[in-house]
């Protein structure tokens, strides 16, 4: 039996079929599978085949009946009048295929002190974002820009499943401390003395107990070996690395206005939704009868799969309308919401690895504001940015 893959199962019947097969095979006409079933003759024929029969089946007094269509032409042809679900298939395959070509979403694993947002600024500042073609992002340079330039990242993955950048990064919990200025030394980011010190490379200028200024040398980045007899002492450039903390004195400042606008929600309400493509976003709705009112976005990415992210993305926006009127704080509740910052401060302060041994915050007025002020009894690595944490404050 041969197997062909575009043919019609014809089924022949009549009193000379037997002629008109060989009629067929004289011809030069194919039947393949033929068959003996009761009266009929049930068989293969190609489509080009089975229109050269015509003058056969009218000499020979035949009836051919077709069984089966088994080509992709009579697929067509079935649904022809149906184009449009063809067309439509055909439409999404295509842009199905293009979206695949580019980086439509890009996810974050194992970030905690990076925020998402701080790293998709900082990815968009190396030229990666949204919209990128695949085949132009090169991983191995992402990976060595974030180990080079993000301190705290002691293991950075990044890869690309489907569509989707995805990065993975583990951060440093330890106060491993590296140098920090380009001759490789480590200085002191503050004033204080020096509480525990640890060093892994270069050599140590300081130890536990001693006072430090801010710029101070810690570490230096030489290596000093002598020689068997401890006279021609010789001399390495390293990188310097140590664990160090120092106890200091911070400061926090904050103020808020006395008199501020607060706001009466009318508990008028709008559902609404748009539709996020890439960059661009079409509303389909708009807030005609609301004059001032607060917007809460609930938004979702339409991926297909796991793997494959569209660039499209919709919204869900919840408006509550509210009025403002005119109000001050009384000194219990400008107290209440300063304090409340000042809590807050000092969580992050705790995140960032950094010990509070004791603080006090001070609270008075001064003409139209309410200000702030915390001394903060804190053991510091020797290299932190306490201005990150007020930025992240804010």
């Amino acid at each position: 039996m041969k197997r062909i893959h575009n043919y019609i199962v014809i089924e022949i019947s009549g009193w000379e079929r037997e002629r008109f097969v060989n009629l067929c095979c004289r011809r030069g006409i194919t039947l393949y599978n033929c068959q003996c079933v009761k009266e009929t003759i049930r068989a293969r024929i190609t489509r080009q085949d089975y229109f050269k029969t015509k003058e056969l089946r009218r000499k020979c007094h035949v009836h051919i009946k077709v069984l089966k269509k088994h080509d992709i032409e009579f697929l067509f042809a079935r649904y022809r009048r149906n184009y449009s679900i063809i067309a439509g298939f055909a439409t999404a395959f295509v842009l199905m295929f293009i979206a695949s070509r580019f980086v439509w979403s890009i996810e974050f694993d194992g970030n905690y002190i990076y925020t998402d947002d701080s790293m998709r600024r900082f990815l968009k500042e190396h030229g990666i974002s949204t919209g990128d073609k695949v085949k132009d992002i090169d991983t191995e340079n992402i990976e060595k820009a974030i180990k080079n330039e993000l301190s705290q990242v002691t293991w950075v993955n990044v890869r690309i499943e489907g569509n989707i950048l995805k990065v993975s990064i583990d951060e440093s919990k330890a106060d491993e401390l590296h140098s920090t200025t380009n001759d490789g030394n480590i200085i002191s980011g503050y004033s204080g003395v020096i509480e525990y010190i640890i060093t892994r490379s270069g050599t140590p200028k300081v130890t536990v107990g001693d006072e430090v200024s801010e710029g101070d040398i810690l570490v230096e980045n030489t290596l000093y070996v002598p020689d068997d007899y401890e006279e021609n002492i010789q001399q390495f450039q390293t990188q310097a690395q140590a664990d160090i903390l120092i106890r200091t004195q911070l400061s926090w400042d904050k103020e808020i206005n006395a008199v501020y606008a607060d706001k009466i929600y009318t508990g008028r309400k709008m559902t609404t939704y748009a539709i996020s493509i890439d960059k661009y976003e079409i509303s389909l709705g708009f807030p005609r009868h609301l004059k001032e009112y607060d917007k809460v976005v609930n938004e979702g990415n339409i991926k297909i799969g796991n793997l494959i992210a569209l660039p499209v993305s919709v919204q869900k926006i919840i408006l509550n309308e509210y009025k403002e009127n005119e109000a001050e704080y009384s000194e219990e509740e400008a107290a209440a919401i300063l304090n409340e910052k000042a809590e807050r401060f000092i969580k992050h302060l705790k995140e960032n690895e950094v010990q509070i041994n004791d603080y006090h915050v001070n609270i008075e007025r001064s003409g139209d504001k309410y200000i702030a002020h915390a001394d903060i009894d804190a053991t510091v690595p020797a290299d932190f940015d306490v201005r990150k944490v007020e930025t992240s404050d804010e």
